[in-house]
């Protein structure tokens, strides 16, 4: 693997350079309280002290809501359009490991039984380029799901914080690519990276899904799902949940099909027309989320579907944490 390094003033300088050379620049920008990720033309407005921002990435990939088709109608007939995927060509700066390690964990499903071109399309047009965490706060735990405050899944290029600039890892050749937009602002020479974070395991996950694969039924999830409200925020912004709903949206001479996300925390989720719904409570819905995470998608994919960003403890409005269930799962008889 190839290691450069940056100066901070050249990396202040690498905004506007790949955004000079046609690139879209996501990055980080803090707005009052929130920090989220947006298109930024130079380093002004990003803001890169967040232990981590409000929302993923993910929707620079798998957008909240898309149109996916149109649709007319005439006396001819029904006339449908196809529609090309917006996919720019797109550089992310300053993810975190986790939310870099969502992705292959999303592309598993997005080639699973269907290649998806508005995923795809975008997944190929965008480079990842990650910083490595100093720090982290009590809802971390990416050491607990087999990631790390240096953990190199996913990123195209890695950063690290140093004394004088950032230690430059480039992982992939889409990273080789990025660095070669603007070779200058990079030398061969590069600082001793600062300590990474400690963040502690939680849970032991690999007692994880034994207790899940035959406690079905178990009392344990009335109990710890009772205070949910099922309001959504935790699937929202996670960076691996990625339920949708197809709806169309007509008027008199057509209209268009979107592809919406959707939640298992919804109580609407999984009702059918006929008024029977499979998880008619709340506790039947909050062990979905958590036997999808931990078994069933290992079950199809091998790999468990959360990093650890502690986006759903950390937003949640009344303090439901992922963490303190799975130890007690780990921990049951």
């Amino acid at each position: 693997m190839k290691t450069k390094g940056i100066t901070k003033e050249n990396f202040e300088k690498l905004f506007a350079a790949l955004a000079s050379k046609g690139f879209r620049v996501v990055a980080p920008v803090k707005v009052h309280d929130l920090v989220t990720f947006q298109e930024v033309k130079d380093a002004s407005g990003v803001w890169l002290e967040e232990i981590n921002t409000k929302k993923s990435i993910k929707e620079f990939f798998f957008p909240a809501t898309e149109c996916i088709l149109r649709y007319r109608w005439s006396e001819d007939g029904t006339m449908v359009r196809d529609v090309a995927p917006s996919a720019p060509e797109t550089v992310i700066i300053g993810a975190r490991p986790c939310d870099a390690s969502s992705l292959p964990v999303m592309d598993a499903l997005f080639t699973w039984d269907y290649n998806d071109a508005f995923y795809l399309r975008r997944r190929r047009n965008t480079t990842v380029v990650s910083i490595a965490c100093n720090r982290a706060d009590e809802y971390c735990f990416c050491t607990s799901v087999g990631g790390g405050p240096h953990n190199l899944s996913g990123s195209d290029v890695m950063l690290s914080a140093t004394d004088s600039g950032y230690l430059v890892e480039v992982v992939t050749e889409k990273g080789e690519e990025m660095l070669a937009a603007a070779p200058e602002l990079f030398s061969d020479s590069a600082g001793k990276p600062k300590p990474y974070a400690d963040v502690p395991a939680k849970f032991d996950l690999e007692k994880v899904k034994p207790w899940l694969e035959k406690n079905f039924d178990s009392p344990l999830w009335e109990e710890i799902s009772y205070k949910c409200l099922q309001c959504g925020v935790c699937t929202y912004l996670c960076p691996t949940c990625h339920c949708f709903d197809i709806q169309d949206e007509a008027h008199r001479t057509g209209g268009i099909r979107v592809k919406n996300w959707d939640g298992c925390q919804f109580a609407l989720f999984t009702k059918h027309t006929s008024g029977h719904n499979p998880r008619p409570t709340q506790a039947a819905r909050w062990r979905q989320r958590v036997q999808h995470k931990f078994n069933y998608y290992v079950e199809r994919f091998g790999t468990v579907s959360c990093v650890g960003c502690g986006r759903c403890i950390r937003h949640c409005p009344v303090d439901m944490n992922i963490t303190d269930h799975l130890r007690r799962i780990a921990e049951a008889k």
